[in-house]
C-alpha cells in the first residue's frame, strides 16, 4: 500500500512515496508552487500515478507540543484538500524535520542550493518514516 507523505509550506512542497508492506520510502522530491489549486492538481496526479491510499502530512508542532499558527495552515490546506479526494489523511508531528532534513544534506557535503532545492522532499520522507514507524 502507498503512502503519500507531505511537508506543507506556503511556497514549498515536500512530498515522498513510501511503501507500507516493506516500511520503505526512496522517492522524495519538492517542488514550488503557486497556489493552492495547483497544489492539489499535484497531489492529485500523484494519487493517480502511485496509486496511493494514505496520505499523512506533516503537522508542525511547537516545541511543547501545543499547536503553531502552521498548524493552521497545514489543518486548512487539509480540509481543502480531503475536499477533493477521498483517502483518509493522517498528521504526523513533524518537529525539526526540516532542520533534520538539513543536516542530513549538510553532512552529505550538498551545496547550499542543493539543501534549499531538497530539504522539504527529505522532510517529507521523514514524515513518511515516523508514520510508518508509528504504524509497526
Amino acid at each position: 500500500m502507498n503512502i503519500l507523505g507531505i511537508d506543507y509550506g506556503l511556497k514549498n512542497v515536500g512530498f515522498a512515496i513510501g511503501e507500507q508492506v516493506t516500511n520503505n520510502c526512496s522517492t522524495f522530491f519538492s517542488e514550488k508552487y503557486k497556489n493552492k489549486k495547483e497544489l492539489i492538481k499535484k497531489i492529485k496526479h500523484l494519487i493517480s500515478e502511485w496509486d496511493i491510499k494514505t496520505i499523512v502530512i506533516g503537522l508542525p508542532l511547537n516545541m511543547d507540543n501545543s499547536e503553531s499558527e502552521m498548524c493552521l495552515e497545514v489543518r486548512d490546506f487539509s480540509k481543502k484538500l480531503g475536499d477533493v479526494i477521498d483517502i483518509k489523511i493522517n498528521f504526523v508531528d513533524e518537529k525539526l524535520t526540516t532542520y533534520e532534513a538539513k543536516q542530513i544534506l549538510k553532512n552529505l557535503k550538498r551545496s547550499k542550493r542543493e539543501i534549499e532545492k531538497n530539504n522539504h522532499g527529505l522532510a517529507a520522507k521523514l514524515i513518511v518514516d515516523t508514520y510508518l514507524s508509528e504504524k509497526n
